[in-house]
């Protein structure tokens, strides 16, 4: 039973962090009706940045300062390129994000190599033990961070006139700018909302293990199941798909390590993914949409 516990509590440590993924994805996709595949390497640059500025600051400055930075490379970005694609087809403007997210990852390799550098993690590799059961510091750091991101996040978007404004700009474009809000700013924010997701996820994604590698932005991509299993337009979605993608995962490694030579829990989330699919194409939580014909 303890095993099992200290099992799920890694599940939910994980699929926090691939709920905060998956949540960035569907800002932007709500915000600015872009799926951004680059987000994967944003997420992988943001914990880089985190560990070479680290070098220099105590961790807080350094997260704060990666923090600005990745905000301001996510808003040029939409800006320079996505912004420059309004009304081409969806097949362009993914193959552009494809395009950037190529770009992003062999910048990583020509600044830090094909090698693995240390956690950018803010907590060391120690446990606490709660009765039989052994939980690391890296697992509740994860899940109290992604605790307090979430409940500021519901605040913003609740109570916030930017929040509102962006949730207005989100369900209808023509409206919003009829009432005077600055789409292209509301673009914008939905990108940088983003890229504050993506640092603290990245920092955390490599407590997964402790080691910062350029797979994290392959690593990061695993919230594409989370995405579509709790619905494409689902903030609440979002959350509870990467919960649902960590528990398989970690879950899996465990009690299904004999099967497939130990690699199925990689293949598990796509399964449900596809399942899902099959049954509510719209994800758990997504709107279904109806159109005209």
């Amino acid at each position: 039973m303890a095993l099992f516990l200290q099992l799920g509590f890694q599940g939910v440590a994980l699929g926090m962090v691939y709920g905060l993924i998956a949540l960035g994805f569907v800002i932007m996709y709500k915000g600015s009706h872009t799926f951004n595949f680059a987000h994967g390497e944003i997420v992988a640059l943001g914990a880089y940045t985190v560990l070479a500025l680290m070098a220099f600051m105590p961790w807080g400055l350094a997260f704060l300062v990666a923090v600005v930075i990745m905000v301001v490379l996510a808003v040029l970005i939409e800006a320079v390129f996505l912004r420059r694609m309004v009304g081409k087809s969806v097949t362009t403007v993914v193959l552009a994000t494809l395009g950037i997210s190529i770009m992003l990852h062999q910048a990583i390799l020509m600044i830090w190599g094909v090698g693995t550098h240390g956690s950018a993690g803010p907590v060391g590799s120690g446990t606490v033990t709660v009765g039989s059961v052994v939980l690391p510091w890296s697992g509740i750091a994860t899940i109290g961070t992604s605790v307090v991101v979430l409940a500021g996040l519901a605040y913003f978007f609740q109570k916030t006139p930017y929040g509102l404004a962006l949730r207005a700009t989100a369900s209808h474009q023509e409206a919003a700018l009829a009432q005077g809000i600055d789409v292209r700013r509301m673009f914008a924010l939905s990108w940088g909302l983003a890229a504050f997701l993506a640092v603290v996820a990245g920092v955390f994604l490599a407590s997964f293990p402790r080691v910062v590698s350029p797979s994290l932005g392959i690593v990061a991509l695993l919230a594409i199941p989370a995405i579509v299993i709790g619905g494409m337009d689902s903030l609440v979605g979002a959350i509870v798909g990467g919960l649902i993608v960590g528990l398989i995962q970690v879950m899996g490694s465990y009690y299904l390590s004999d099967i497939g030579g130990g690699r199925l829990h990689e293949v598990l989330p796509y399964i449900v993914m596809f399942a899902v699919l099959v049954v509510r194409p719209y994800g758990l939580f997504g709107s279904k949409s109806i159109e005209r014909v």
